[in-house]
């Protein structure tokens, strides 16, 4: 029964793992290669810059009085779904005054990536747009809503690769899955 005790012991000297056979962050030891000590430890966490890790979910890019915002279709749905998360519908409900002081169209367009076949691509990014559209109109009301028109594209506008070097890119994947939201100022 001491063994498994003995072992997290041992692990806990080796890593220098707080409150874990005596390891202490704030105390060297020699025991310790400071290059793989935890990154949790307070002393380590201010050199981490999450900008290098964590890619925007909303972007917002203006041309003239033309106003784009991208929202990650990962923030608006499920994985393979077309129903708004609550976290969308607040995002969406936030964005609303915004759009309440356009003037014209509020055009609205699904995009996914290029996994999965082209035709069901389209489709999913289409209800996805509708989705998007129903909500803006739900919370806009009015004669605002009457304005909004919802497409889908697939993946036929990729704002980055879904490939690099013949091998499958996540993070390029993860970028042309996305909902844009294109309005004129007001």
């Amino acid at each position: 029964m001491r063994r498994p005790i003995i072992i997290t012991a041992a692990l806990g000297l080796v890593l220098g793992v707080p409150g874990v056979a005596g390891a202490d962050p704030d105390v060297p030891d020699s025991r310790i290669d400071e290059s793989v000590r935890p990154l949790h430890t307070a002393r380590y966490v201010h050199d981490i810059d999450p900008a290098k890790f964590v890619q925007p979910l909303e972007s917002e890019e203006t041309s003239g009085g033309q106003v784009t915002v991208r929202i990650s279709a990962d923030v608006l749905f499920d994985f393979d779904q077309a129903t708004l998360t609550g976290a969308a519908r607040d995002r969406i409900a936030r964005l609303a005054p915004r759009l309440r002081g356009s003037t014209g169209t509020i055009e609205v367009s699904g995009h996914s990536d290029g996994l999965g076949e082209p035709g069901y691509n389209q489709a999913l990014s289409a209800r996805r747009a509708e989705a998007v559209k129903a909500e803006l109109a739900r919370v806009l009301g009015g004669t605002s809503a009457s304005r909004i028109q919802a497409k889908g594209l697939g993946e036929t506008r990729p704002v980055a690769p879904n490939e690099k070097g013949g091998k499958d890119d996540p993070e390029g994947r993860a970028k042309n899955r996305r909902v844009e939201i294109t309005f004129q100022k007001g």
